[in-house]
């Protein structure tokens, strides 16, 4: 009787502990990979490249979704698999209707390149799911592209002429001479700006010219010649003050929305700056660049313009966002943005207002809830041998008593 009662529970224990194994397996499946290949990565402008998104995983999965960016100002996007959406530097893939899982997939995509310079394709807020429909684990990368110029493209990046009004700018204009300065009355918000190339194919681009603000303002015309050199012409423009902002005849009192300035995003051939107190040129980091720790990568909209941004993981809707940039002086780093407050400083590791999650990705939190499992089991297991340990003593016990 006793043994045959040790044969079941020893049977039943071997059960549960195969079972629980079994459980935690999910927790571990295998990942998946998403790459980005390109035909070509080094091209001419005025070309047509098709980039391929594949997807592998060691074991089959379903559904597909991610945001894609990119610069539009270098690669327009021409069409691509249905499930494609989207174009202004922004694709939305959704594959979410699948009627066969598969353990490969692929899409391919189509751009033209518009102008010369470097371009890089890249993810955020990408899913794979298992055929359950769970979230996978996946990892992926970048893809760079170099648009380049045509042998006979011209480098001249040089302004003809230059003309402001309703004040002329001095000294008088050189092509040779790169800065400049005017003064305007407090009723001048915005200068009338001509501004003609020597070469007609070179591009003209203007930034900081709206809504200039009481006081010191800079405004930057930039000349791109279609071999892709770039010549920048600064004017420099000192705005009145208005009378309610000046005590006596000689000294002036700056308030404070016109010392700290308005923040907003703008947009000149398709390169974008933040501007607050000065122009920050936005820019996507390269991969020597380290990312803050706890923070996700992408797209936000800011007055109207998507930009790639990084958050605090699983904090979309954090009151403080990172941007990279680089300064008036061409120093990259990252800058903190205030949605609240709508200010921006430059980010600090460790600053008190970073407010990141520090949460681990979904992957090892899965892991840790198959750590908790396989101990709950543990426990039970334990619990359950000393109940078994317990009965045979017993029934020993019983069995010496009924001999005696």
């Amino acid at each position: 009787m006793i043994n045959r009662i040790k044969k079941y529970l020893g049977v039943f224990l071997l059960l549960l502990i195969a079972g629980s194994l079994i459980t935690a397996k999910p927790c571990l499946a295998a990942s998946a990979k998403v790459d980005l290949t390109s035909d070509n990565t080094e091209v001419t402008v005025g070309d047509t490249i098709h980039a391929y998104i594949k997807i592998n995983s060691g074991t089959t999965f379903g559904a597909f979704e991610a945001n894609l960016t990119y610069d539009d100002s270098i690669l327009e996007y021409e069409g691509g698999a249905a499930v494609i959406t989207g174009g202004n530097g922004f694709l939305k893939i959704s594959d979410m209707d699948i009627a066969e899982v598969t353990t490969s997939r692929k899409y391919a995509l189509e751009f033209k390149t518009l102008k010369v310079g470097e371009c890089k394709l890249s993810f955020s807020d990408l899913m794979v799911y298992d055929e359950s429909g769970n979230e996978m684990p996946v990892s992926s990368d970048e893809l760079a592209i170099k648009v380049n110029a045509k042998e006979t493209a011209s480098a001249d990046a040089n302004l003809k002429s230059l003309i402001t009004s309703p004040t002329d700018i001095t000294p008088t204009f050189d092509k040779n001479i790169l800065e400049y300065s005017v003064n305007v009355g407090n009723e001048t918000e915005k200068l009338i700006i001509t501004a003609i190339p020597e070469d007609n194919k070179a591009n003209v681009s203007i930034l900081g010219n709206d809504f200039l603000k009481e006081g010191e303002n800079k405004i930057i015309i930039t000349v791109l010649a279609e071999s892709g050199d770039v010549i920048e012409y600064t004017i420099n423009v000192f705005r009145e003050y208005s009378p309610e902002n000046v005590s006596g005849s000689d000294n002036v009192t700056v308030t404070p929305a016109a010392a700290q300035g308005s923040f907003e995003i703008v947009q000149s051939n398709g390169v974008k700056y933040a501007v607050f107190s000065g122009n920050y040129k936005l820019i996507e980091p390269g991969n020597e660049v380290v990312i803050p720790e706890g923070y996700n990568k992408t797209v936000v909209t800011i007055t109207g313009i998507s930009i790639t941004a990084f958050v605090p993981n699983n904090d979309t809707e954090s009151e403080f966002i990172l941007i990279y940039a680089a300064n008036s002086s061409g120093e990259e780093g990252f800058y903190q943005y205030d949605r609240i407050e709508k200010t921006l400083q430059r980010y600090v590791a460790g600053s008190g207002n970073s407010n990141v999650n520090n949460q681990s990705n979904d992957y090892r939190s899965k892991l840790n809830k198959a750590a908790v499992v396989i101990a709950a089991l543990s426990a039970l297991s334990i619990l359950l041998i000393s109940i078994v340990i317990w009965i045979f003593i017993k029934l020993k016990g019983d069995k010496k008593d009924d001999l005696e």
